[in-house]
């Protein structure tokens, strides 16, 4: 059985980056020992097409993140593991997304990690979180090339304070604290 017990971690390193418009436009490139892109609140994020690293396909900031948000849905149902948290979001789309494979970016509760009070990850963090909001409040769960939206993307986490990670099914991606 592998031991449970919090690890001591070292703190983020700081990556500089090697294009001066890439720091311009997203802020120094901050990793931490997940090997994620360490984002503040309202710090812009980016992706580029799956065919070209240079071409932009999205780009997106985290605007709020709320802990015990405010279910929109008529039928939401209580936080199964303690606490709703809201993370909303402002997306925005290129043109070029157009030209790959699958057209579309999710940001969908099943996209993210996130890890509690104690950095330990949370093995469900949707919970019962994605009847928390109202279609109309939620961020949509695809979007197209050249489109802008926003929208909330909600989480069940048993603690009020932690961290974040929208990975996109990948082994890394980009971290936010609550």
């Amino acid at each position: 059985m592998p031991d449970t017990a919090p690890v001591a971690t070292a703190k983020p390193t700081h990556t500089p980056s090697d294009d001066p418009d890439q720091t311009a436009t997203y802020g120094d490139r901050v990793i931490n020992d997940r090997g994620n892109l360490v984002k503040d609140v309202g710090q812009l994020a980016g992706m580029s097409t799956v065919d070209d690293a240079d071409v932009t396909a999205a780009q997106f900031a985290v605007t709020d993140i709320v802990v015990d948000v405010d279910c929109t849905d008529e039928y939401a149902d209580a936080p199964k593991n303690g606490h709703f948290v809201g993370i909303h979001l402002n997306v925005e789309t290129t043109p070029e997304l157009a030209q790959d494979e699958l057209p579309t970016v999710s940001f969908s509760e099943w996209a993210w990690q996130a890890f509690d009070a104690d950095d330990k990850r949370v093995n469900d963090p949707v919970g019962n979180a994605f009847w928390c909001m109202d279609a109309g409040d939620q961020l949509p769960s695809d979007i197209g090339p050249g489109q802008s939206a926003s929208g909330w993307i909600v989480l069940d986490l048993p603690t009020d304070h932690g961290a974040v990670v929208l990975t996109m099914g990948a082994a890394n991606g980009w971290e936010w604290a609550y």
